[in-house]
């Protein structure tokens, strides 16, 4: 499990993050909802052990826990980490003509890869699995910003692709933290890029935080959703028990009703005026 205990970050004088404990379990997606400015993207960051060594000299000050799999994160290498979470950003630009597969063998690199026909052979399936197969030689400079992120989201499934062991009936635990991943997509591809993530999800026992914007896509495709607020952790637990029209209101700033249907998630549409 990746969990934060009574986390907090402060910088200067404005609070961040407030004695926040929320936890991702292998095999669940938690969707991370709330306005912008939140503190969604730094929550993300302090789980993924990004501030880990750089806050000693600025203005922020980062408290509370963090363990991946029953370790502090900071007592895990950056080599144990890169092999155990993978991080997609929210956006990232390339200023070299970089094929799609060279960037996808990228996450194969912390494994002791990157040139071997299995790290290619690695690569290539990830892209498929991303929708991204036909822009394998393609030079990412020129791409689109939605074929961009599925060639980014390639390169963190061959990065998490799980190695099986001699009798080993489950893959080892490993986490995914997307910001905002279907940020850039269209419709088709949001919902491709989400089945295909809740699916391998199951299959390769990884555990995924992904900052979202839709509760109804949310709702759709997560096990959990973590509703924040000012840097408060609302509510974290299924989209049946958190998505109430006070939760929405509070956390996204807009009045809802929520339907719910036997069988199916629930479904904020907002108030009409």
């Amino acid at each position: 499990m990746l969990m934060a205990s009574d986390l907090s970050m402060r910088r200067g004088s404005k609070t961040i993050l407030r004695n926040l404990s929320l936890h991702i379990r292998p095999g669940e997606i938690v969707a991370l909802l709330g306005r912008n400015g939140a503190g969604k993207s730094t929550l993300l960051k302090a789980m993924s052990g990004e501030f880990h060594g750089k806050l000693q000299n600025s203005e922020a000050q980062l408290t509370g826990h963090i363990t991946l799999n029953g370790t502090p994160l900071t007592q895990l290498t950056p080599q144990q980490l890169a092999t155990t979470r993978a991080v997609l950003p929210q956006s990232v630009q390339f200023s070299f003509p970089f094929t799609a597969m060279e960037i996808a063998l990228l996450g194969r690199y912390p494994h002791g890869g990157g040139g071997s026909m299995n790290d290619r052979l690695i690569a290539m399936e990830a892209l498929a699995l991303a929708g991204a197969a036909t822009l394998a030689e393609r030079d990412v400079t020129t791409l689109s910003g939605g074929e961009l992120a599925r060639v980014q989201f390639a390169r963190v499934l061959a990065q998490l692709r799980p190695q099986h062991g001699h009798g080993q009936s489950q893959p080892a635990a490993r986490y995914l933290l997307l910001d905002e991943p279907t940020a850039a997509l269209d419709l088709a591809h949001q919902h491709h890029f989400l089945s295909t993530l809740r699916h391998l999800t199951k299959e390769w026992n990884i555990g995924v935080l992904a900052i979202m914007h839709d509760p109804n896509l949310a709702a759709r495709y997560a096990d959990q959703l973590a509703w924040l607020a000012d840097g408060t952790l609302l509510a974290q637990d299924t989209p049946a028990l958190t998505m109430t029209p006070h939760i929405v209101r509070t956390c996204l700033g807009i009045d809802v009703d929520v339907v719910r249907q036997a069988g199916k998630p629930p479904f904020a549409m907002p108030c009409m005026a």
